[in-house]
């Protein structure tokens, strides 16, 4: 895995988020994948500052962390718009309606997830046999 940290994210009323994407590789020669159309997207439990590198509540987007926070809102309703953990449609619903568009988003996530695949395929040809 490689990450690198982005100065200045893109937000969702104010808080860093970040997707869930859930992919099933059924065969890796022919490789075959399923992209399941749901998923999360997880939020920080304090607005973004780009300068409080020691607060995890701002940066961190993990669970673990911000279950701990007294800010951390849960809520029930899958398609709900608000609480720290949100269905990746509710995200698609509200960047639709903050003008984004969702479908050369969903085609570019689609690109990534093909690609990272492809990237990995013989080494994924290597460790697993294919029925």
């Amino acid at each position: 895995m490689v990450q690198k940290y982005i100065k200045h994210p893109f937000l969702i009323d104010e808080y860093k988020f970040d997707f869930r994407i859930y992919v099933l590789v059924t065969s890796v020669m022919p490789l075959r994948i399923f992209w399941f159309k749901d998923g999360l997207a997880r939020f920080c439990t304090e607005k973004y500052k780009q300068k409080a590198f020691n607060n995890p509540f701002i940066h961190l987007t993990n669970y673990a962390i911000n279950k701990d926070n007294a800010n951390y809102q849960t809520d029930e309703n899958a398609e709900a718009s608000t609480g720290h953990k949100r269905s990746l449609n509710s995200i698609y619903v509200k960047l639709g309606q903050d003008g984004v568009n969702v479908e050369a988003l969903k085609a570019k996530m689609r690109d990534m997830i093909v690609k990272t695949l492809i990237s990995i395929q013989p080494d994924l040809i290597h460790h697993y046999r294919t029925s």
